[in-house]
This record gives C-alpha cells, structure tokens and sequence, in this order.
C-alpha cells in the first residue's frame, strides 16, 4: 500500500517555553524510525508534516494513497488531536487510530472521566474550575490539579499535588495564566500506578503490563508521573528505570487491570492502538486516569516510550507493532 504518514514534528533549537509548548510533538528520528518500520512491512510511504494546508495537501493526494497513518497531535485548541481523522473521515481516506470524535474526547479529561462514570468505570472524582473561585464540591485533600486539556504530563509538575485550598487556587490561576483553559483538580489515589497498551478493534490485544515505579525519587518529589518524574528522572543511561514490564503483580489485580484498560478502549471507541493510565485506590480497585488515543511510540528502548516497551515485552519488535496497528486499520476499512 501507499501510505502517508500524517505527524508532528518538534522543531529544531528550541528554547524552553517552546519545549513544553510541542511537548507532545516528535523528533525527526522517531518519525523517521516509524516510517522505515512502515516500509518494512512492506508498504511506501510519504511524511507529511502537518500545518494549516493539510486539509489541501491530503485532498490532492487522495487519489494515490490507500491510507493515512496519523501520529499528528495538532497545536491549537481542544480539537486539535481530531484534525487529521476529521478531515480524512471528510474525504473518505481510511486512517490509523481513533477518529474525529474520539479524540477529541480523550484529549478532554473530564469528558472521558464523564463517560467512564456512565459505564461504571472507576476513576477518580473531580472537578473542572474555570477560575479558581468556584467553591470545591466535597472532594478530599490531597488534590491533583492538571490542565484540562494537554498530555505528556505538560502542566503536571510536582507542586499540583496540594493539601489545602491556598495552593490549590494558585495552581488552578497559573495552569489559567499558562494554558488558557480550564483546570480539572481530581482526588489523588496512594497506591500502584500502571499503563496499559491495547493494540488492535475487532478482537483487541492488551500487551503486557507497564508499573511506574516511583521508590527512586527524591523525598521531595511526590510518587506520581509528574513532569520532573517522567522527563527529568527517567533515565535509564543514569542506571535509573522507573518502568517495570511485565508488572510484577498478581493475577487476581493483573486481570482486573487488563479488563478494565479494555473496557476503556471499547467503551471510548478507541481503534488500532491507545494507552490507558491506571491507578489503584486503597481497595486495589484498578481506577483510570486518563486516556492516550495517540499514543507515544519512540522505537529506542533508551527513551523508556510506554508503548513499544510493552510491545518488546510481549517479543514483538518495533516493526511487528506497527504492521499490527496497519493489520488492524487495514481489516477496519475492508481494504
């Protein structure tokens, strides 16, 4: 097949307001590596690096590929992840991964904790502030504060783990001043963490079973995936790998996670692959964080990338997990 390759590309130099801000961007080295893994599947394929004439570009090209493949995150907006899906369900091309309406309800915390609520679900109660000012409907310290609307852990940093209403206002105002959006606060569960990848639609595969680890943080860094958690202290060329897969759990818990992160991708309309977080509570009762539609995919084991680390636990390579995701867009589409 001819494949085009939607993504979005980090720029080079970057100062660090412009890190955080295309966090969730790629290098050009991951991308490249996704593209030769695409090709050794047997297919060709073209980068596209997605800007504002991408609707044109894959109209013009539509005549000539068979299916996009879409790692692209967009930049503006709380619909900025349904770019590329929206614009190929318009144009009838089939494509890899969630669609329009998925994605942008994954990208959005509180929508998908709404839905996971409605299909009993477990995951943490919350609430979304606008301002700050709005008063705190009942939930109990200790807090967790995020932006609404980003992922890669951006705007998570160690102090939005609060213990009374003075921080928790001046986090909620600088996530306002920084992000532009709103701010979802949610209780913080003590127990294990883990990130469940699921691969597949029809009869989907739940790969091996990622913990984070967190006993090697400083005493003044909380145990959670916090930004200085995930970027600054994994590091596994420092010796230090906070990424135990396959979890080193029972099988009693381990099944509960298992289904639970399928529910989740089914009961979201998650397609091809995705990563769900998951938090115990204090009854080992597996509970969602949140949702990854597009999930992260560096191929190096260096880079400790959630997804493909669950892939070589289960002995795949890094090109049997990308022709899987094909096979399952592919057996999708009818194509």
């Amino acid at each position: 097949m001819k494949i085009a390759l939607t993504c979005s590309i980090k720029p080079d130099n970057m100062t660090g307001e412009e890190q955080d801000r295309y966090a969730e961007f790629d290098s050009r080295e991951t991308i490249d590596d996704l593209a030769r893994a695409i090709k050794a599947n047997g297919h060709s394929v073209e980068i596209i690096d997605v800007k504002d004439d991408i609707k044109e570009v894959l109209e013009s090209k539509r005549k000539y590929i068979n299916m996009v493949f879409n790692v692209a995150e967009g930049l503006e907006g709380e619909n900025r992840e349904a770019l590329v899906p929206r614009i190929c369900e318009e144009l009838k091309i089939p494509f890899t991964a969630a669609g329009s309406e998925t994605t942008t309800i994954t990208l959005n915390k509180a929508r998908t904790k709404d839905i996971l609520e409605k299909n009993n679900i477990p995951t943490p109660r919350f609430q979304v502030f606008e301002s700050g000012e709005e008063p705190l409907n009942g939930m109990n310290f200790p807090l967790l504060v995020k932006p609404l609307l980003e992922g890669s852990s951006k705007g998570l940093f160690n102090e939005n783990l609060v213990d009374d209403e003075g921080s928790l206002k001046k986090i909620i105002k600088k996530i306002k001043m920084h992000y532009n959006q709103p701010t979802i606060v949610e209780e913080f569960l003590d127990g294990r963490e883990f990130t469940v990848s699921v691969i597949g639609y029809k009869n989907p595969v739940v790969l091996p079973i990622v913990e984070i680890k967190f006993d090697h943080l400083p005493s003044n860094i909380h145990p959670m995936d916090s930004y200085e958690a995930k970027w600054l202290y994994d590091n596994p060329e420092a010796g230090i790998d906070p990424l135990v897969c396959p979890a080193e759990i029972d099988k009693e818990i381990e099944g509960k996670i298992k289904d639970t992160a399928l529910k989740t991708f089914r009961v979201l309309g998650c397609k091809d692959w995705a990563r769900i977080d998951i938090r115990l509570d204090k009854d080992n009762v597996p509970n969602v964080l949140e949702v990854n539609a597009l999930p992260g995919f560096m191929k190096d084991p260096k880079e400790n990338s959630r997804l493909p680390k669950a892939a070589y636990a289960a002995g795949w390579s890094y090109e049997r997990l990308i022709g899987e995701v094909i096979r399952s867009a592919v057996q999708r589409w009818g194509i």
